[in-house]
């Protein structure tokens, strides 16, 4: 019998609780001992060295990483908490350093950031998304807490040009967090590199990236709970 999504979550969940990884690790993507210094390693990667802007979810789990971008003079695309008001944008060059970590919290972003349209002349390109996770695999495969934010903040950039199928997607995590293998649907997204405390993994990805909004498994509801999906609606995308 194949292990379901929600099975691999509790097992994880579960492991990083007893062996003190995480302090609360259940029902989110679980911030972990070590994740500032994963948060310093990707900071070797070319590919993080040479982009100019990067997006990083508001999880706890990459606080580092949000307030290295802003040192390192990146862009940093931020989307609000349920992706209920879109997008947001915190330049360095604007703000200033005595903000910064006010300003990459969940809710301090709306404070201090620039709030974009959901077009692709507000938000710009993308060079670098980096994300957290639950779980993943050295095949690419990514597990996230169930909301499913990450993958349509993904396909919603990717329907406006921001990126494309050749962007870097990073997760960060802790070496507990790799699995041997994670059920993986068409919406979800692969990840191209796993950063660990401890290294840097190049993965294999197994499966295509999503390259549409899958409209036909969105609520009415859900859609006007989430401002970038309620504006592509109204334009007819």
């Amino acid at each position: 019998m194949s292990t379901s999504k929600q099975q691999c979550r509790e097992r994880i969940w579960q492991l990083l609780a007893e062996k003190g990884i995480s302090p609360s690790p259940f029902q989110r993507i679980p911030p972990f001992r070590g994740q500032n210094k994963a948060a310093e390693r990707l900071r070797r990667l070319p590919i993080y060295k040479q982009a100019r802007c990067i997006m990083v979810p508001p999880d706890e789990a990459q606080k580092q990483v949000r307030f290295n971008a802003l040192m390192d003079g990146k862009r940093l695309i931020m989307a609000t908490a349920g992706l209920h008001d879109g997008f947001y944008l915190l330049d360095p060059k604007r703000l200033p350093r005595r903000f910064w970590l006010r300003a990459i919290q969940t809710y301090g972003v709306k404070d201090f950031g620039i709030r974009l349209a959901t077009n692709k002349k507000a938000i710009g390109r993308i060079d670098l998304l980096v994300t957290g996770a639950v779980a993943v695999t050295r095949t690419g495969a990514r597990l996230g807490k169930g909301a499913g934010f990450f993958d349509l903040e993904y396909v919603i950039l990717r329907e406006l040009g921001c990126i494309d199928e050749n962007t870097p997607v990073i997760a960060l995590v802790h070496e507990l967090q790799i699995m041997e293998d994670i059920p993986m649907d068409e919406k979800d997204v692969p990840i191209d590199y796993i950063i660990t405390p401890q290294e840097i993994i190049k993965t294999e990805p197994l499966w295509p990236k999503p390259s549409y909004i899958p409209w036909e498994v969105l609520s009415n509801k859900q859609i006007r709970r989430m401002r970038p999906l309620w504006e592509l609606k109204q334009k007819g995308r």
